[in-house]
């Protein structure tokens, strides 16, 4: 019932993306660990992998957590994460929606709909201010935009590795 909300799935509320990730592997993960790290579920395999001691694959994107279980301390994960959901918003063309988020700021955006959704996470934690057409947050959210582009351009695949000029 967040946001008032029952179908919640075409959304990126935080109720919906920051989930819980639980590891159990005795005398490889410490017991106890509470972390506010900003993980992707691309996470996953290469931490399972570490875990049980097989190479990771170069062409994984996604890092693995296994250091940061098994160890104490100050180490951030990812500086931000990013997630897609096609189908976003309820009409005919099967609207695409992408999400950003770094540690403070969540932007949103639906494609080709001129709309979106920018929270100041410290000052608005339930997402309650969209800030996306505040005249004052037009440069965090082109910002941030751009930022999305970037890793979204970062993320893709690009096929096999070169082996000539063309």
């Amino acid at each position: 019932g967040d946001h008032g909300l029952i179908a919640k799935g075409c959304r990126f509320y935080e109720g919906l993306v920051r989930v819980p990730l639980v590891f159990h592997a005795p005398e490889l993960v410490r017991q106890g660990v509470v972390d506010d790290s900003l993980v992707e579920l691309t996470d996953l395999a290469p931490t399972l992998l570490d875990l049980a001691g097989v190479d990771i694959p170069q062409h994984m994107q996604g890092r693995s957590l296994a250091t940061r279980l098994a160890h104490e301390g100050e180490c951030t994960h990812r500086d931000f994460v990013r997630c897609e959901y096609y189908d976003a918003l309820d009409e005919p063309d099967g609207t695409l929606a992408t999400m950003f988020r770094d540690r403070r700021h969540k932007l949103v955006v639906y494609h080709g709909k001129s709309v979106g959704e920018l929270y100041d996470l410290e000052q608005d934690p339930h997402e309650h201010e969209n800030l996306w057409d505040a005249p004052a947050h037009q440069p965090l959210k082109l910002d941030l935009m751009r930022r999305s582009f970037d890793a979204s351009m970062e993320a893709m695949d690009r096929g096999p590795r070169r082996i000539g000029p063309m």
